[in-house]
């Protein structure tokens, strides 16, 4: 399914930037990373849950930052 998607995923992002500023299509990619993160700590068990969640409250406000601007 990886193998799949992954791919999938680049290319859809690639036509986001035909259309859209990658102002706003590079921070979306960014929430891979806070849906990982919840995956890792919920899903997963991996723990340490609070300072995962305070980096990625720092990297959602980063993506914000940027859409603002």
């Amino acid at each position: 399914m990886i193998a799949i998607f992954n791919p999938l995923a680049y290319i859809l992002v690639l036509y986001a930037l035909t259309f859209t500023p990658v102002a706003y299509v590079a921070p979306m990619r960014e929430v891979s990373v806070l849906l990982t993160v919840l995956a890792g700590s919920l899903l997963l068990g991996e723990g340490r849950l609070r300072p995962r969640l305070f980096w990625a409250a720092v990297i959602l406000s980063g993506m914000t930052l940027l859409v603002t601007a």
